[in-house]
């Protein structure tokens, strides 16, 4: 029987041959872990929530599969950490391990990718949106930690969900436009009616219709956690009662 190397069997070549692209990757995983379980969770969800209004009244009865589908995914929010607790990770512990490094090493990906591909074409006005949203999550990720070290911690648990998803949205963005930057080079040599052609014609639209209309959120976020607000948190005992 032929033995399939595993996750692990691959991450010791890797650490044996490249410690320091080990270091970077293992990093990478660990920072990024909270943001996979919640936000994609989190969308999952949404988008089983937006298919049942497609179909109406009837997407809420089981005629259709859409409602068993919605039941299901609310459970990948909850289950492995809540979503709340996979924030609170990320934001009091995640950011900071290894002294930022794994923040700061994201940020800078993130940032050559702008660098590098502002001037593009096709992608470059989405490319210059996903810019602005990463100087955003930076002054966000320097908030945070104003908040840590001027004792202004009761902020923290606050705008946790908050900044996940301008993170992830951040993130999810870079990954979609270097996709479709790839997609871009493909497609002079792809023949017209090929089926190649649309799918790279599709990473293209996916990847402007998100820095268009997603990211610009994750912007608004950055903004909201930065005004520091805390009247959640002022609300009076007295002021929940219902008469």
């Amino acid at each position: 029987m032929v033995k399939l190397a595993t996750h692990e069997d691959w991450s010791k070549v890797l650490h044996e041959s490249d410690p320091e692209k080990a270091a970077y990757h293992h990093g990478q995983v660990e920072l990024l872990t909270p943001l996979v379980k919640s936000y994609s969770s989190d969308q999952a969800f949404r988008v089983c929530e937006l298919a049942i209004q497609t179909y109406g009244g009837a997407g809420y009865t089981k005629d259709y599969p859409v409602e068993q589908y919605c039941r299901d995914s609310k459970i990948f929010s909850i289950y492995e950490g809540t979503n709340h607790i996979q924030a609170m990770d990320l934001v009091g512990r995640k950011l900071g391990q290894n002294g930022g490094m794994h923040t700061q090493q994201l940020q800078q990906d993130i940032s050559e990718f702008v660098a590098a591909n502002l001037a593009h074409p096709t992608l470059g006005d989405s490319v210059k949106v996903l810019g602005e949203a990463l100087e955003a999550l930076g002054g966000a990720v320097m908030r945070l930690l104003g908040w840590f070290q001027g004792g202004q911690i009761q902020m923290v648990p606050l705008v946790a969900n908050r900044f996940l998803e301008l993170m992830s949205e951040v993130v999810v963005a870079w990954l979609l436009l270097d996709a479709a930057r790839i997609a871009e080079e493909k497609l002079p040599g792809v023949a017209e009616g090929h089926p190649d052609r649309a799918f790279y014609t599709g990473k293209r639209y996916a990847a402007v219709f998100y820095a268009k209309n997603i990211l610009p959120g994750a912007i608004h976020k950055a903004q909201l956690l930065s005004d520091s607000d805390a009247s959640a948190l002022e609300i009076p005992d007295e002021a929940f009662a219902s008469v």
